[in-house]
């Protein structure tokens, strides 16, 4: 009997081609998008995959908000924080 299992991944884009343990992106049999890097997988639909990135980019854009609005005050030593909501 033969366990072996067929691998029905399509690569899409390998780091260094030819190194198997380079990172990668494939696509899996069903369509979720796998991404390969230091040796663990992830793998989500197109969907969540952008619903992650989205959620890094508010992230960021949040707290560089904060920052920017943080660092205003502070170089102007504002005494009303109302002022600098826009920034």
């Amino acid at each position: 009997m033969n366990d072996a299992c067929k691998n029905t991944d399509k690569e899409i884009w390998r780091e260094r081609p030819g190194d198997y343990y380079a990172d990668s992106i494939h696509v899996t049999e069903h369509g979720g998008i796998g991404i390969e890097c230091g040796g663990y997988v992830i793998v989500k639909s197109v969907r969540k995959w952008h619903e992650v990135a989205n959620l890094v980019d508010n992230f960021e854009l949040r707290n560089v908000s904060k920052w920017r609005k943080k660092l205003a005050m502070w170089l102007l030593k504002a005494n009303d924080p109302i002022k600098f909501q826009k920034l």
